[in-house]
């Protein structure tokens, strides 16, 4: 994605990515070379790892980047005849969301109170 070498950063591999990753020290040759990503998006999660080269070794790390979407519009509906002893299904959707999305339904109104 992006890297400093010979007091040279070079960032122009990813066409997607450019402008939105740059290092956090303008400076990397200061030791600190974190990665500063703008503009969060879905598609950013994944495993990122940094390398350090310095005679006469290397040393990398991975990091493991989940990046969090909040549930879309919630849509709700009813199917089926509101009658006595009839059958009903209640329905909730949401087309997206991470982590996987979780329902919880509760009984807010009425004289009892029901999970």
């Amino acid at each position: 994605i992006i890297m400093y070498s010979v007091d040279r950063v070079y960032d122009r591999y990813y066409a997607s990515k450019t402008k939105r990753m740059q290092f956090t020290n303008l400076d990397p040759r200061s030791g600190d070379g974190s990665l500063d990503i703008l503009n969060l998006k879905a598609a950013d999660t994944g495993t990122y790892q940094c390398k350090v080269k310095k005679a006469p070794g290397v040393q990398s790390k991975k990091i493991q980047l989940t990046v969090l979407v909040k549930p879309a519009r919630t849509k709700c509906s009813i199917e089926g005849s509101q009658e006595i002893g009839k059958d009903v299904t209640l329905k909730c959707v949401s087309q997206e969301g991470s982590p996987l999305l979780s329902y919880d339904w509760r009984r807010v109104s009425g004289t009892q109170n029901l999970p």
